[in-house]
């Protein structure tokens, strides 16, 4: 609908203009709630009011931009969802008024002693905030009562759904951990019966709101609702999140790791669902209007891909480990590879916001992503092993190492959206007859993987590097088999690409199998006695083949 049409309209259009005005003024008292302070006698773990305000007014901000490029079903489906969330979160801020030092939220106060806080007119701000914005979300529901001008049968109702519901059980954990006895770190089912209530409608809200956003036949709704779900769990994740970072005693829990993963994950489901619609050939331009450009598309991968690497990098700067008992934690060897991974994978992301590199480079970027979850599945195998023992728990640098996944993943489905559309633009592409020498390279690419990732890259005194066997480390094992898996269907399929794309496609899988090879020179030292294995060999004659057929084919698309 168009913003004329909508002016046409005038009853309805009013109605949302009044929804957005009260989700609006609710947030904005929602940003002021935390700046005033919500109790006396004490302060926030850290200055924490910036962060609060740009959560709180992401979604109308969103909202309203929305509106203004006529598009109020997206804006209606993004307000109704906030609205959602916002019961829960009315409940659990009105516990502080009733039992603040029963409340774990030290984003907004952190005791340092015994003596009970008395809550102050930040929480009233708060609460009404809340109000309003239940308000605009409940005036905003069913489109504020405009029709539909277009519907398609929903599509991936059960993905989004899935993905909502892992959410869930994410904020049905502890928000953080907390060695400090003055602040308690409860999950809701620690909460008095009002703070418990409130958690568990918050956690509800995430896999409701998806499932009412995702099985609309309005695609405008479904996109609304799926962005409004993302941004209240948001708001609702990162500043624990943010504690667990920054402050000290606290750290990051893995229900509010896996929360925000899903946040961000959520968005990239209609990028999926349209990719499946164009690879099946089905786009309908009535159903399936105003695709993205691959122009923007490679822009906003690029944007991702730079995020995820500069979590990778950042987390290979923090402590990996916090040791239970204080203390700084000895570095890990596997760091090495962080940076190693992050660092190309970072290049292949600015080279996404190139014109003319951008469609080239862009079939590279599994590859990458494949090597950056290889470097850190021995981290996490580390890291976990710490925690399980009791002697360490996660540090920062590890959780934000765990948040290059998710972002790595969406621009990997922006860079398939913008390949589909590319090759429904193209139309049938003529076939070309594989040169001999190409086939043996990528042959022999493969063979040669196979071997590096069965057999070890380095033996020592007492150790065997992992490999794809799971024995004392699950967790690269499965990295090692899942990369491999992947590794041989790409080099399947790339003889059905353009010569120039398969190109990009070697040299995207190169990276991966260097990775492997350089496992030796970047984290031997911390073996006695450490010497290459014949996985590293191995891998090392798979990245030469499989650069050589990178250069046949580069050489093939040139002619």
């Amino acid at each position: 609908m168009t913003r004329t049409e909508l002016e046409n309209q005038t009853p309805a259009a009013a109605r949302l203009r009044t929804s957005w005005a009260l989700a609006a003024a609710g947030s904005l008292l929602l940003a002021l709630g935390p700046l005033l302070g919500v109790v006396d006698g004490a302060e926030p773990a850290f200055t924490s009011w910036p962060l609060l305000a740009l959560l709180a007014l992401l979604p109308p901000a969103v909202a309203g931009v929305l509106l203004m490029r006529g598009r109020p079903f997206v804006a209606a489906g993004l307000l109704s969802a906030a609205g959602v969330f916002a019961v829960g979160r009315l409940l659990s801020d009105f516990q502080i008024v009733l039992d603040a030092m029963d409340v774990a939220r030290p984003e907004l106060f952190r005791p340092d002693t015994l003596v009970a806080v008395t809550p102050s007119t930040g929480v009233w701000l708060l609460i009404a905030g809340h109000v309003l914005v239940i308000a605009g979300g409940a005036l905003s529901a069913g489109r504020a009562g405009m029709p539909a001008d277009e519907s398609e049968p929903p599509t991936l109702v059960a993905f989004p759904v899935l993905i909502a519901a892992i959410a869930a059980i994410g904020l049905l954990g502890k928000p953080f951990t907390s060695i400090d006895p003055f602040q308690l770190d409860r999950g809701p089912w620690e909460l008095p019966v009002l703070g418990l209530i409130g958690g568990l409608l918050v956690a509800v809200a995430a896999p409701l709101a998806t499932a009412l956003a995702a099985s609309s036949p309005d695609p405008d709704t479904r996109q609304g609702g799926t962005i409004g779900v993302s941004l209240s769990l948001l708001a609702v994740v990162v500043p624990p999140l943010a504690v667990g970072t920054v402050a000290s005693g606290l750290s990051i829990s893995a229900g509010s790791v896996t929360a925000f993963t899903a946040a961000l994950l959520l968005p990239a489901v209609p990028l999926l669902g349209r990719t499946v619609r164009l690879l099946r050939g089905k786009r309908d331009e009535t159903h399936d209007p105003e695709l993205p450009s691959t122009r923007r598309l490679h822009v906003t991968a690029g944007v991702f891909a730079v995020l995820a690497a500069v979590a990778m990098l950042v987390g290979a700067l923090l402590p990996q480990l916090v040791l239970t008992a204080g203390g700084e934690a000895p570095g890990l060897a596997s760091v090495n590879l962080l940076w190693v991974a992050g660092l190309a994978f970072g290049v292949l992301g600015l080279l996404l916001f190139v014109p003319a590199a951008a469609a080239v480079v862009r079939p590279a970027l599994l590859g990458g992503y494949l090597a950056m979850q290889l470097a850190a599945a021995g981290m996490t195998e580390v890291v976990v092993a710490a925690s399980q023992v009791g002697v360490a728990q996660p540090g920062a640098g590890f959780w934000l190492m765990v948040v290059e996944a998710p972002l790595g993943l969406l621009a990997l489905a922006c860079t398939g959206l913008a390949g589909a559309i590319d090759r429904e633009n193209a139309g049938e592409v003529e076939k070309e007859q594989v040169p001999v020498a190409e086939l043996g390279a990528v042959l022999l690419a493969g063979l040669f993987a196979v071997g590096a990732f069965v057999m070890p890259t380095m033996r020592g005194d007492k150790y065997v590097s992992p490999t794809l066997v799971p024995d004392s480390d699950p967790a690269v094992s499965w990295a090692l088999l899942i990369s491999l898996t992947l590794l041989i269907m790409t080099l399947v399929l790339v003889f059905r690409s353009r010569p120039a794309r398969g190109a990009a496609t070697l040299a995207g899988a190169a990276l991966l199998l260097g990775v492997r090879a350089l496992e030796l020179p970047l984290t031997g030292d911390r073996v006695e006695g450490a010497v290459a294995a014949p996985g590293t060999w191995l891998a090392l004659a798979s990245v030469a083949a499989l650069l050589v057929a990178a250069g046949l084919m580069g050489a093939r698309s040139a002619r």
